[in-house]
Formats: C-alpha cells, structure tokens, sequence
C-alpha cells in the first residue's frame, strides 16, 4: 500500500508503483498514464475537446454515442460494457454497471496484489431503464458521494413514479404536465416512463435520446398543444419560464427533479413558486452510499464529489 496514491486534479488518478490511470480528466492528460477511463457522458466527468489524440482511452459505446451527438465530438476510443475484462500493461480493468445513466461504468483495477475500485457517479436502486450498481470486491473504493448527507434520503422510485403519473394525469386534463431535469439521465428515464403518453421533448434531449435508440417523444420548436408533456432541462431564467408557461396554458402543472430537493432548503424557492420539487435522482441517496460501502469490503475509501469530506466523516466515526 506504500506505493499506492489516489488524489484528484481535474480528473481521478490513481497510482501504484509505475502505473498510472486517470479517470474522468476535465483537461488535457499529462505525464505518463497506462490509460484513460471514462465513467459516463455528463459534462463535469468528461471534455471532449481535451481527449482528442488521448490514447488508449476507454469507455462504454453509449457513452461515446452520446458525446459524438451531443458535442459533435468524434473520440477514437476502446469500447467496453459492464462485465468486459481488458488488460493494459498487465494491469488487468473490469468494467460495472453503474446504474447512474446509460452507458455509466464503474471500474476495478487489478494489480495482481491490490485491487481499487473507482465507482464515478453511481447508483444502487434500479430505475426503468436500468440496473442498480453493485458492491466491487476491491481492497481500496475511491467512490462519489455527492449525497453524502443525512438529509439525502429518497423515496423509493416506485413511489416517485407513481406519483409522475398522477401529476402528468391531471395536468393534462385542461393544461400542460412540465418535467425538468438533467437532459442525460431524466430525459430518458422520463420519456420510457411516459411514453404512452403525449410527449414533447426539447431539443438537446432528442438528440441524445435518437443516439440511444430511444425514439418516444416529438422535438418541440415552441410550445407544444394544451393537453401534452413537455420534458426539458432546468431553464436559465426559471421565473420567466414559470410566467411564459402561465401565460400561455389555462392550467400549468411544473415539476423540477433532482435529488438536491430531498433537503427541504434546497425545494423552498421553487415550491414559493408553485412548482413541484420532486427527489428523482441518477445518484444513490445516503443509506445506498453506506450500504455501497459495506457491500465492498474495501479496507480503505476515498471519497471524491458533492458531500465527499462530511460522508469521509461519517465513515471515519463508524
């Protein structure tokens, strides 16, 4: 273990003695590395325009597809899945489900006498789209808490859906049903969900929805028809978003989902605003992190992300 490093600097490296693997870079890589490893396709775990000519760089073909439409980036890249074994100067890399958004991959790197594990950004309960991640086998977890905090505690997602089909049922009786949240990860997570319904998505979330396969939805210039869904990312100006939506629609059901809003602090000013602040996350909440933990084995963790040093914390006093 004395020759063991893991730390971060715009990206996770992990070091053990002469290898080298970074994870997620947000810049260009520098010095030596066996490899680069992407997670996933959300903007503050990968920059397309700093991994051209990175090589060898690894991550999951979804999450490539999602980058070349999205940010009309092209990556030469090694494609792997959950389940795929690759070996790189005799470093052999596993590659896991997730369960954060399609095509996010934890990773284990097995040195022969040390494995680590680097989850990027995961989750344990499974969505409609998608299994929920699994404790790695490792001897060190470097691991996202980006809920990390005791208030972060979720309803189960059976219950949150439920709850989605109500809100869209009566809001377009007379009206319109409104969903906002992160284009990758609710934007297709809610359209396979409602898609018997009459959907409209915006833009950026078609695109990376037709890179998916995922084909429920019309992409929307406007407005869409009293009587419809409308799906689309967090605006700018939320408050002028609420007066254009009320101005137009006799009636405006407005949902926002994220897990931010299981901490009643953060739903306050949209709930001020007569909008629904649902904890709908791609994120394991606290208790999945904790059991994550457990589920490993791990003799060391790092944490890294959002709650990182509060969730440390709570590891070091248990």
């Amino acid at each position: 273990m004395s020759r063991f490093r893991a730390y971060y600097d715009d990206g996770i490296v992990i070091e053990y003695g002469n290898d080298r693997f970074i994870i997620d870079p947000l810049r260009k890589p520098s010095g030596y590395f066996n490899a680069v490893l992407i997670t996933h396709g959300h903007r503050d775990h990968i920059n397309p325009g700093a991994l051209h000519n990175v090589s060898p760089l690894v991550m999951s073909s979804e999450t490539a597809a999602i980058i070349r439409a999205r940010d009309g980036d092209y990556l030469k890249h090694i494609a792997i899945g959950p389940g795929s074994r690759l070996v790189i100067n005799d470093v052999l890399i596993e590659s896991f489900n997730a369960g954060h958004v399609i095509g996010s991959l934890s990773y284990v790197l097995d040195f022969g006498d040390l494995r680590v594990g680097v989850t990027g950004d995961f989750n344990v309960e499974p969505s409609i789209l998608l299994d929920g991640a699994k404790g790695l086998d490792v001897d060190v977890l470097v691991m996202e808490a980006t809920y990390g905090d005791p208030d972060y505690v979720f309803p189960s997602r059976r219950d949150v859906y439920n709850e989605l089909r109500g809100i869209v049922e009566d809001g377009i009786k007379d009206g319109i049903a409104v969903l906002m949240g992160q284009p990758l990860g609710r934007g297709q997570e809610l359209v396979v969900l409602l898609r018997d319904y009459p959907i409209y998505v915006e833009a950026g979330i078609k695109v990376i929805n037709n890179a998916l396969g995922l084909r429920h939805g019309v992409v929307t210039g406007g407005l869409p028809p009293a009587g419809s869904v409308l799906i689309t990312g967090v605006p700018r100006d939320i408050t002028r978003f609420i007066r254009v939506l009320r101005s137009r629609y006799g009636k405006v059901s407005i949902t926002a989902l994220s897990g931010m809003y299981a901490k009643h602090s953060r739903a306050f000013r949209l709930r001020q605003l007569g909008v629904n602040a649902i904890p709908l996350s791609s994120h394991s909440d606290f208790p999945g992190l904790v059991d994550f933990v457990l589920s490993s084995g791990a003799r060391l963790v790092y944490t890294v992300y959002g709650n990182a040093a509060k969730f440390a914390k709570y590891l070091s006093m248990s």
